[in-house]
Protein backbone atom coordinates (compact mmCIF):
# COMPACT_ATOMS: atom_id res chain seq x y z
CA UNK A 1 0.00 0.00 0.00
CA UNK A 2 1.27 3.61 -0.32
CA UNK A 3 1.62 6.63 1.84
CA UNK A 4 -1.57 6.68 3.46
CA UNK A 5 -4.10 9.75 2.70
CA UNK A 6 -5.13 9.32 6.56
CA UNK A 7 -2.81 7.71 9.42
CA UNK A 8 -4.45 7.57 12.41
CA UNK A 9 -1.93 6.51 16.02
CA UNK A 10 -2.99 4.94 19.52
CA UNK A 11 -1.47 3.22 22.25
CA UNK A 12 -3.66 0.94 24.46
CA UNK A 13 -2.66 -0.69 27.24
CA UNK A 14 -3.73 -4.31 27.08
CA UNK A 15 -1.89 -6.79 25.14
CA UNK A 16 -3.04 -7.57 21.22
CA UNK A 17 -4.69 -10.61 21.31
CA UNK A 18 -7.05 -8.47 23.40
CA UNK A 19 -7.33 -5.60 20.77
CA UNK A 20 -7.55 -8.59 18.35
CA UNK A 21 -10.75 -9.60 19.43
CA UNK A 22 -12.25 -6.44 19.65
CA UNK A 23 -11.18 -6.19 16.02
CA UNK A 24 -12.93 -9.13 14.56
CA UNK A 25 -15.44 -10.05 16.86
CA UNK A 26 -18.98 -8.62 15.87
CA UNK A 27 -20.53 -7.97 19.45
CA UNK A 28 -17.30 -6.39 20.15
CA UNK A 29 -17.62 -4.28 17.03
CA UNK A 30 -20.55 -3.21 17.67
CA UNK A 31 -19.62 -1.13 20.79
CA UNK A 32 -17.08 0.94 19.31
CA UNK A 33 -16.80 1.20 15.25
CA UNK A 34 -20.89 1.09 14.37
CA UNK A 35 -23.73 -0.09 15.45
CA UNK A 36 -24.33 -2.00 12.31
CA UNK A 37 -21.27 -2.86 10.46
CA UNK A 38 -18.30 -5.06 11.32
CA UNK A 39 -14.99 -5.06 9.93
CA UNK A 40 -14.97 -8.50 8.85
CA UNK A 41 -18.12 -9.71 7.46
CA UNK A 42 -21.41 -9.36 4.67
CA UNK A 43 -19.90 -5.50 4.69
CA UNK A 44 -16.28 -6.40 3.67
CA UNK A 45 -13.58 -8.69 1.89
CA UNK A 46 -10.53 -9.71 4.10
CA UNK A 47 -7.83 -8.48 2.23
CA UNK A 48 -4.96 -9.45 4.56
CA UNK A 49 -5.23 -10.93 7.74
CA UNK A 50 -2.30 -11.86 10.26
CA UNK A 51 -3.89 -12.59 13.62
CA UNK A 52 -3.01 -10.32 16.29
CA UNK A 53 -0.74 -8.28 13.78
CA UNK A 54 -3.06 -7.27 10.86
CA UNK A 55 -6.24 -6.71 9.94
CA UNK A 56 -6.80 -4.94 5.85
CA UNK A 57 -10.37 -5.02 4.58
CA UNK A 58 -12.02 -3.34 1.68
CA UNK A 59 -15.37 -1.99 3.45
CA UNK A 60 -18.72 -1.21 1.60
CA UNK A 61 -19.21 1.91 4.18
CA UNK A 62 -15.50 2.71 4.86
CA UNK A 63 -13.39 1.59 2.12
CA UNK A 64 -9.96 0.11 2.40
CA UNK A 65 -8.90 -0.14 6.29
CA UNK A 66 -5.66 -1.21 7.39
CA UNK A 67 -5.48 -1.97 11.09
CA UNK A 68 -1.82 -2.73 12.29
CA UNK A 69 -1.51 -4.15 15.87
CA UNK A 70 2.23 -3.77 17.20
CA UNK A 71 3.37 -5.03 20.99
CA UNK A 72 5.11 -2.86 23.11
CA UNK A 73 6.60 -2.90 26.51
CA UNK A 74 4.17 -1.73 29.43
CA UNK A 75 0.53 -1.75 29.70
CA UNK A 76 -2.07 -3.12 32.76
CA UNK A 77 -0.32 -6.47 31.58
CA UNK A 78 3.23 -5.92 30.70
CA UNK A 79 2.22 -5.33 27.07
CA UNK A 80 0.73 -2.39 25.32
CA UNK A 81 -0.63 -2.22 22.09
CA UNK A 82 -0.26 0.51 19.24
CA UNK A 83 -3.05 0.41 16.87
CA UNK A 84 -1.93 1.96 13.41
CA UNK A 85 -5.07 2.65 11.21
CA UNK A 86 -3.70 3.73 7.51
CA UNK A 87 -6.64 4.38 4.73
CA UNK A 88 -5.56 4.59 1.20
CA UNK A 89 -5.30 7.66 -1.07
CA UNK A 90 -8.77 9.92 -0.69
CA UNK A 91 -9.70 11.53 -4.12
CA UNK A 92 -10.62 14.74 -2.78
CA UNK A 93 -8.43 16.29 -0.25
CA UNK A 94 -11.23 17.40 1.44
CA UNK A 95 -12.05 14.34 2.68
CA UNK A 96 -9.13 13.94 4.73
CA UNK A 97 -9.64 15.49 7.78
CA UNK A 98 -13.09 14.01 8.67
CA UNK A 99 -11.84 10.98 7.76
CA UNK A 100 -8.81 10.83 10.32
CA UNK A 101 -10.78 12.77 12.43
CA UNK A 102 -13.38 9.91 12.56
CA UNK A 103 -10.63 7.35 13.01
CA UNK A 104 -9.34 8.91 15.89
CA UNK A 105 -12.49 8.94 17.55
CA UNK A 106 -13.34 5.14 16.45
CA UNK A 107 -9.72 4.50 18.24
CA UNK A 108 -10.65 6.04 21.60
CA UNK A 109 -13.94 4.51 21.50
CA UNK A 110 -11.86 0.73 20.62
CA UNK A 111 -10.05 1.86 24.38
CA UNK A 112 -12.95 2.64 25.90
CA UNK A 113 -14.57 -0.60 24.89
CA UNK A 114 -11.89 -3.06 26.24
CA UNK A 115 -12.14 -0.46 29.49
CA UNK A 116 -15.76 -1.91 29.98
CA UNK A 117 -17.38 1.17 28.39
CA UNK A 118 -18.63 0.42 25.02
CA UNK A 119 -20.40 3.47 22.91
CA UNK A 120 -24.15 4.79 23.54
CA UNK A 121 -25.18 5.02 20.13
CA UNK A 122 -27.85 7.13 21.13
CA UNK A 123 -26.07 9.25 22.43
CA UNK A 124 -23.23 9.68 20.42
CA UNK A 125 -23.25 13.28 19.52
CA UNK A 126 -23.63 14.12 23.72
CA UNK A 127 -20.86 11.62 24.36
CA UNK A 128 -18.57 11.69 21.40
CA UNK A 129 -19.33 15.15 19.33
CA UNK A 130 -17.22 17.35 20.94
CA UNK A 131 -13.87 14.78 20.76
CA UNK A 132 -15.26 14.48 17.00
CA UNK A 133 -15.04 18.12 16.46
CA UNK A 134 -11.64 18.67 18.37
CA UNK A 135 -10.08 15.81 16.25
CA UNK A 136 -11.68 17.55 13.03
CA UNK A 137 -10.12 20.83 13.50
CA UNK A 138 -6.98 18.97 14.22
CA UNK A 139 -6.60 17.11 11.24
CA UNK A 140 -7.40 20.42 9.10
CA UNK A 141 -4.65 21.87 10.77
CA UNK A 142 -2.10 19.35 9.89
CA UNK A 143 -3.85 19.09 6.49
CA UNK A 144 -2.91 23.41 6.03
CA UNK A 145 0.72 22.77 6.88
Amino acid sequence: MSAPAAHVVRTIDLPPGIVWEALIDPVLVEGWLHPVHTLVGADSIVVAEDAEVLLEVEHAEFGRVRILLDAVDGGTRGTATVVTVELPEIGDVRFRPPIAAGWSVRLHQLADLLRGHPVDWDHWERDRGSEYRQQLELAQQRLAR
